[in-house]
């Protein structure tokens, strides 16, 4: 079946808060159920164990020493410390050895000397090996019904398993001493062939110390990088200081040298400077003389003289060789030297230190690098040679630890062979049990107690889960995600005498009378801004209580000052008349709709309700919706809601019936009861899902006959209703419970003022109160002056006020109560309300 409506993820967070409380309510509804079955699975646990032998048992415990697991151990290259931690020791393998027919065969015969019906499959069976953690004990233990026989053969199974240990460790060291003996011989003879080539080897090789020459040669290969390294640096730093004088002089390395060489030319420089003073006399004198003066041709002459000189020194001093190379043919292509020049001629020798000291670290150099390829070469073929060397030492030392291990093993061997001590030791003492292990009452009883109660919560859930009736007013909302409108709780009374309960009696004075009220309120304000005029009360299924909560609905909302209408419109099994006694069923609504009465004339009224009227159903029709159905019916309706406050209609149950439907589409809304306990859930989804498709107007739902449900103030209603027995029990309670608490649904429009004061009134016309007269007045004084809070008007007056004000649709409401209570008289009060 489709889903009547898809849950939001709100409601479906409220669905899983609730799964707790739901399991709780399905195991307190089946204690009847859990507590007979947790008795009987506990009962037959118990007698079981009655019923059972006793069996016993008892256990030792068995320390396996590793550190003499046998000769083999003296053989292992950490024979000084041969201890193996717990945790890499095979325990499970060893169990299995120690349960084995081959060690426990030996213990048959005198076992059986004394219990000759036990063999070895019976005596392995009931037979227990156990490894405790991380220690190197086996637990072994043994079952049975006779104590003393627990004793003899553990006693027997001790002694069986110190000596398969001894002689598993024997048996290991006989084997140990054949394979040293074997071993001995051919690890000697390996050693000398080892030591005879490592004497060749170094020989060959002129080895003194491998390992310092090897260091030799790479200190030697460090050295030869590092000053590399630093010739490099040094170059660069002299490449520099050469670029830099060079750039300063303006010359090459060739030009320096000459100007060197002539620098150190007496001769030349002394020509030098006599050209120079004739070429200042020859340009002075040819300023004031022409150029064929006698005087300046004897000038041209010596000049030309001294060049020659010059020419002659320069192939003198530098060779004509030099010349050629610096392809200089005249004298002017030479380097203007002058003694006066100092500061240039040692740049210039400068120059030539910075060349001849860049050529020698070049030349440095190019020695290093060659040191340093010869180097490399030597440790290549050395780390061969040395690689050879160290296999052969390494063999060499391992078969020396070999032959010594094998010689010391041997020693240890024969010590071990001579040992007469268990190396497995038992490390508790054996005595028969006293005190069977089962039956074990104490824990029988606990485990048939757990084991019964979740039998009996296992059975409760899957029954649970079978029941498809609503039982709780949680369940009901979660399963069904509509609007609560209010809960019902279960009255027993309702089943025998259903005319008697009305609002004056026994009934009205308790939480029933005031879950119809909540319910009322409720439905008022539900849509605020809207009176609800007209009401349909339906149900899924017959029997929900419908009718009953449709009675009493109709008398709170008169009891509230409403012009309330109660329309019996089950015209299929009319039962509202059944519920009043002054009333009758002769004619009703289905004459009306026919036409045969006017509905004004067919309604009735109650003795004890002055605004309660009630139109019952009348004779049962052979086609009820057709006359629900009718436009005569639509008609009745609007006339009723023009004539009362409130129309309250009574309808046939939704599931199979389409009456309800009919008139929930012509009234305000449809009310839906579910009566807890009796409802199938499949029939409620399918009435929602059908009002769903049906465009229906469902203001909610109401669960009816809640049982043990006690709403979380019903014990101020208790204190309300049962004390004050005398006046000033009365005066105590009326001056300490507001006025606010019980009117909370005044937050209203202001026309709803007769509403406030009726029910304010309401209160005060139950047991003790009713004895009282009451009046209620209206006046118009502002609602300024009103303010909250409990006082007397004056030390002497017996009069007590209670104030409390009321914030609704931003206009205020202000109540007083006056009460009198003076000695002389009994309490009376007055209520006022002022807007």
């Amino acid at each position: 079946m489709t889903e009547y409506l898809e849950k939001s993820p709100s409601q479906q967070s409220r669905v899983d808060s609730w799964e707790l409380r739901q399991l709780f309510s399905v195991l307190r509804r089946r204690l009847f159920l859990i507590i007979p079955i947790a008795l009987v699975i506990t009962g037959g646990v118990m007698y079981r164990g009655w019923l059972q032998t006793p069996i016993y048992s008892q256990k030792f415990q068995l320390f396996l020493d590793s550190t003499a697991e046998g000769g083999f151990n003296l053989l292992s290259e950490q024979r000084q410390t041969s201890f193996i931690p717990p945790q890499f020791r095979d325990f499970k393998t060893e169990m299995e050895v120690l349960t084995s027919y081959k060690v426990i065969s030996p213990l048959l015969p005198k076992i059986q000397s004394r219990y000759a019906d036990l063999d070895y499959d019976k005596l392995v069976k009931k037979l227990k090996l156990k490894h405790l953690q991380e220690t190197a004990i086996i637990e072994v233990s043994y079952q049975d019904t006779d104590p003393e026989k627990i004793k003899f053969i553990l006693n027997q199974l001790k002694q069986a398993y110190t000596d398969y240990s001894l002689n598993k460790l024997k048996s290991s060291t006989v084997q140990a001493q054949k394979l040293v003996d074997t071993q001995l011989p051919d690890l000697k003879n390996r050693v000398d062939r080892l030591e005879g080539e490592l004497q060749i080897f170094r020989r060959k090789y002129n080895l003194v110390d491998p390992e310092q020459q090897s260091q030799i040669l790479s200190e030697r290969l460090a050295n030869a990088l590092q000053q590399k390294q630093e010739a490099l640096t040094l170059l660069g730093e002299t490449q520099s200081a050469f670029d830099s004088l060079q750039g300063e002089l303006g010359i090459d390395i060739k030009q320096a040298r000459v100007i060197s060489t002539l620098s150190d030319a007496p001769r030349y420089l002394a020509l030098q400077q006599q050209l120079q003073e004739l070429e200042t006399k020859l340009a002075t004198d040819s300023t004031r003389l022409t150029s064929s003066h006698p005087a300046i041709s004897d000038l041209l002459e010596k000049r030309q003289r001294i060049l020659s000189l010059i020419r002659q020194e320069v192939v003198a001093v530098l060779g004509i060789e030099t010349l050629r190379e610096l392809n200089i043919t005249e004298l002017k292509q030479l380097p203007a030297i002058s003694a006066q020049q100092s500061s240039r001629l040692l740049l210039t020798q400068k120059l030539i230190e910075t060349a001849t000291q860049l050529q020698g670290l070049q030349t440095r150099l190019k020695y290093l690098a060659a040191i340093e390829n010869q180097t490399r070469k030597d440790l290549q073929q050395f780390a061969a040679v040395i690689r050879q060397y160290t296999d052969l030492n390494r063999k060499l030392e391992i078969g020396n630890e070999s032959l010594s291990r094998f010689l010391t093993a041997k020693e240890n061997l024969q010590i071990e062979t001579a040992r007469k001590v268990s190396p497995w030791q038992v490390i508790s003492h054996i005595e028969a049990p006293t005190q069977p292990i089962s039956p074990n009452i104490p824990r029988d009883l606990v485990l048939g107690g757990i084991a019964g109660v979740l039998a009996g919560v296992g059975t409760a859930i899957i029954v649970g889960k079978l029941d498809n009736k609503y039982h709780s007013p949680e369940e009901l909302q979660n399963d069904t995600g509509q609007t609560f409108l209010g809960t019902i709780p279960y009255q027993k009374q309702l089943k025998t005498a259903p005319t008697q309960l009305s609002r004056n009696g026994t009934l009205s004075n308790s939480a029933y009378w005031e879950a119809y009220i909540s319910l009322q309120t409720n439905l008022d304000f539900l849509e605020p801004d809207k009176l609800l005029k007209s009401l349909v009360i339906s149900s899924a299924l017959p029997g929900e209580g419908k009718s009953t909560i449709s009675l009493y609905l109709a008398k709170i909302a008169a009891a509230m000052g409403k012009r309330v209408l109660l329309v019996d419109a089950d015209l299929r099994n009319p039962t509202i008349h059944r519920y009043v006694d002054s009333l009758t069923n002769t004619w009703g609504l289905s004459n009306a709709i026919s036409g045969v009465a006017e509905a004004q004339d067919l309604i009735q009224t109650l003795p004890e309700e002055e605004n309660l009227f009630v139109l019952t159903a009348g004779q049962i029709p052979p086609n009820p919706t057709r006359l629900l159905a009718s436009g005569k019916m639509k008609d009745l309706l609007l006339y009723f809601q023009t004539k009362y406050d409130l129309v309250i209609i009574d309808t046939p149950p939704l599931h199979g019936f389409a009456d309800a439907k009919y008139l929930a589409s012509q009234a305000d809304g449809l009310m839906m009861v579910v009566g807890l306990d009796k409802t199938e859930k499949p029939a409620v989804r399918q009435v929602l899902n059908d009002l769903h498709l049906s465009h229906i107007n469902l203001l909610g739902i109401v669960a009816n006959g809640v049982k043990g449900y006690k709403p979380s103030y019903s014990g101020y209603y208790d204190y309300y209703y049962n004390k004050g027995k005398d006046v000033n029990q009365r005066y105590e309670l009326l001056g300490t419970v507001s006025i606010t608490e019980e009117s909370v649904e005044i937050q209203e429009k202001i026309k709803r003022k007769k509403f406030v004061i009726t029910h304010i009134l309401h209160h005060f016309q139950q047991p003790p109160w009713n004895k009282f007269s009451a009046v209620a007045t209206t006046e118009g004084t502002s609602a300024t002056h009103c303010s909250p809070g409990l006082y007397t008007k004056s030390d002497k007056s017996d009069w007590l006020r209670v104030l409390g004000y009321f914030s609704a649709f931003q206009r205020t409401l202000c109540i007083s109560l006056e009460i009198n209570f003076s000695a002389r008289k009994p309490p009376a009060y007055k209520a006022g309300i002022r807007t």
